[in-house]
């Protein structure tokens, strides 16, 4: 998605907060991710021309097997731009993959203006996803983010509850069948107490009644959908 006035606001806070943490010179990795033409491509350009092709191998084997916190620090708010614009398809360019990373970088040690900073970023993206259209964007992957860095995502749902056009509902519509398919997989639910509670609230009865009501507006060709969704929801019971 193009980012709006908001969400582009979060963004440019997060440039500046995160550029205390200088460009690398080096990157400690092993010799078969090539770290000297990596860093040549990270460093070839200004971090926010950075393309998805430069930066999209890193983002994946970033503080795993790259670099280290601060480097990862330095590129976080190229990767989470390109996160919302959401059109470089490199793991660990996905929202819910970037919370993961910056939890595996030591997020809940780092400078509450670094925190604030990110957790910014993913409030104004699901916020603006809640109504983008499904080719889009998607609301769900930025909530789990913010769930899993132990953020509070309880006004974004009831903002997305509240939503009454028909992008936001498809998108509870696409939610509720990635939440049934998880169920499906079955396992113990090792989430933070955060994403479990946006699963139930998933599975709840307040979003049954708004995909009940969605049914009632769907164009022709969007009732298969809720109904699918409805369907999968008869299961949470």
């Amino acid at each position: 998605m193009t980012p709006g006035p908001q969400l582009q606001a979060a963004l440019d806070t997060a440039y500046e907060v995160f550029a205390r943490h200088g460009r690398p010179t080096a990157l400690d990795a092993p010799p078969h991710r090539r770290p000297e033409v990596l860093l040549a491509n990270l460093t070839a350009t200004p971090l926010r021309e950075l393309s998805c092709e430069a930066v999209g191998p890193y983002a994946g084997w970033a503080m795993t097997t790259v670099g280290d916190s601060g480097n990862y620090r330095h590129f976080l708010p190229r990767l989470l731009e390109l996160a919302a614009q959401g059109d470089c398809a490199h793991m660990g360019t996905d929202p819910d993959q970037l919370a993961r990373k910056v939890l595996y970088g030591g997020f809940r040690t780092w400078p509450a203006n670094e925190r604030d900073a990110i957790v910014a970023v993913f409030e104004a993206a699901a916020r603006q996803a809640i109504g983008e259209s499904l080719d889009q964007a998607t609301p769900e992957p930025w909530l789990t983010g913010l769930a899993e860095m132990g953020a509070s995502v309880s006004s974004l749902l009831q903002a997305w509850l509240a939503a009454d056009s028909l992008d936001a509902g498809l998108h509870l519509v696409e939610a509720v069948r990635s939440e049934a398919h998880a169920s499906r997989r079955g396992g113990e639910d090792q989430s933070a107490p955060e994403v479990q509670a946006l699963r139930l609230w998933l599975r709840g009865s307040a979003v049954r009644e708004r995909l009940e009501a969605l049914l009632l507006k769907a164009p022709e060709d969007e009732i298969w959908r809720v109904e699918a969704a409805l369907i999968e929801s008869a299961a949470f019971v």
